[in-house]
């Protein structure tokens, strides 16, 4: 009776359906070097374009700026070097702040409105061996974090008129190889880096002028080792979020949840992954059992048995006293090769997500509930990326994520964090009635907004009448609906 029942629930809550494209937009294949999809939420979506034809060691770089319905707002050009390229990008909202980034020191960032349709370019210079990590924007600034020549150094450019400040971190009697910068957040105008040094976590204050606040270490009065962290600002507190290990270089075992008094933990608690709802239901039944086998030999000995993970942590949340932490569990994955000579190499293919962890704290650091469940996204993408976007929703937690050929959406219940909806849309690569897709490449999905999807890439399409094909870029747009 009880299977009976909680089958009719299942079936009530869980649904999957079949969505035609309810709005579509091409671009000619070969007229373009490289193009990006660049959703803005509810402003839109940027096809952010190179063309393929050079000039006088130029070429165009194009913006064209698509409404929700993939619509045509407006287009601006520009001439660019023929070597610059896409670094990345990032967005406030509603202005999408584009760096790219040339072979020698020089770098440029395309700002575009998508409310005026205009575009400011700020130039700058910075060296090509320089990584530019943790980008941050806030009223008017971008603040990166980098290495150079060993050095830790904060980034600042002012966005108004391109001028741009460093501030190297060096830390006496520590080697500057043993200091990394793990995150940077803007919080009422002051850059607030989290830096790892050697074994410990400092935080530590910078102005946008470049001048050091302060420098407050973390963790030495603490056992665990921080492998991540982002701080917050909510309610006028300061918190500390992330994932820990228990051993010295190794990978997240767990997360943690602290706020900041001072320049000290007020409470620190941790949490290992193990003890969460669900976390391991991803896993197959057989190495289920050999985990829970684990854990409990560790139990009976008095220990506590640990898996390794390598954790994308989102941004904590805050609501009416409450805190809600996302991360995404992924590992690198290889490929061999074999030469004719009969070398064999390895080399990188990119990060697979098995699963995501979504829990919710009260203000004092204890778990109200938490839940696990799994993702599977079609791309494996070469650097580390959050493909789950989480709102709160009303009375529940929202999460809207691609599952290979789905697009998901989850519904939790804030009081206790129970799944109350869960919905999948399948992918079909359809288009007008009467034409077919013969071939399709490089075929990415994202989150849009609400629960709207983008799916974008190359494709061949064929005339079913005219038996005519042709090879395009296109962006599609997939709704979930009731």
């Amino acid at each position: 009776m009880n299977k009976t029942i909680y089958l009719l629930f299942f079936l009530l809550c869980s649904t999957v359906s079949h969505a035609q494209v309810t709005a579509r937009v091409e671009f000619p294949y070969r007229e373009y070097k490289d193009t990006y999809t660049t959703p803005m939420g509810e402003h839109g979506v940027l096809e952010q374009q190179f063309d393929k034809k050079t000039q006088n060691d130029k070429r165009w770089f194009k913006i064209q700026h698509y409404n929700t319905n993939l619509e045509l707002v407006a287009t601006d050009s520009m001439l660019i070097s023929k070597d610059m390229g896409l670094y990345t990008w990032k967005s406030d909202g509603e202005i999408c702040y584009t760096i790219l980034r040339e072979s020698d020191d020089s770098f440029l960032i395309v700002a575009y409105n998508t409310n005026t349709h205009k575009t400011k370019v700020v130039e700058g210079e910075y060296t090509h061996k320089g990584s530019m990590r943790s980008i941050c924007i806030e009223n008017g600034y971008l603040v990166f974090s980098s290495t150079q020549k060993k050095t830790e150094r904060i980034g600042i450019v002012n966005l108004k008129n391109g001028d741009t400040k460093y501030s190297d971190i060096h830390i006496d009697g520590v080697r500057d190889k043993k200091i990394f910068i793990l995150e940077n957040t803007i919080i009422d105008d002051e850059i607030n880096s989290l830096v790892k040094v050697e074994d410990e976590v400092y935080l530590m204050r910078f102005g946008l002028d470049g001048s050091t606040h302060s420098r407050i270490p973390l963790t030495k009065d603490i056992n665990e080792y921080i492998c991540n962290a982002s701080v917050s600002k909510s309610d006028g507190k300061y918190f500390l979020t992330g994932t820990y290990t228990n051993k010295k270089d190794g990978m997240a075992q767990g997360i943690y949840f602290a706020q900041l008094e001072g320049d000290k933990f007020k409470f620190i608690k941790f949490y290992n992954f193990l003890n969460l709802k669900n976390f391991t239901e991803y896993m197959s039944s057989k190495k289920k059992a050999k985990v829970e086998r684990r854990k409990e030999k560790a139990g009976k000995k008095g220990k506590e048995y640990s898996l390794n993970y390598l954790i994308a942590s989102h941004k904590i949340m805050a609501e009416n006293g409450y805190y809600y932490y996302l991360g995404e569990a992924y590992y690198p994955t290889y490929i061999t090769t074999r030469d004719a000579f009969g070398g064999v190499y390895t080399s990188f293919s990119g990060y697979f997500y098995t699963h995501a962890v979504l829990v919710k704290f009260d203000n004092q650091g204890n778990i109200v509930w938490d839940n696990c469940f799994k993702m599977e996204p079609r791309e494996k993408p070469f650097s580390v990326r959050r493909f789950v976007s989480v709102s709160l929703k009303g009375d529940n937690v929202s999460t809207v994520f691609t599952d290979g050929k789905r697009l998901t959406s989850k519904l939790f219940r804030n009081s206790d964090g129970e799944v109350v909806k869960d919905r999948n849309t399948e992918i079909m690569d359809t288009t007008d009635d009467g034409e077919s897709i013969k071939r399709a490449r490089y075929t990415n999905s994202m989150h849009w907004y609400d629960e709207n999807f983008i799916v974008h890439g190359n494709q061949t399409v064929k005339n079913d009448k005219t038996n005519e094909r042709r090879r395009v870029i296109y962006i599609s747009k997939y709704s979930i609906k009731e």
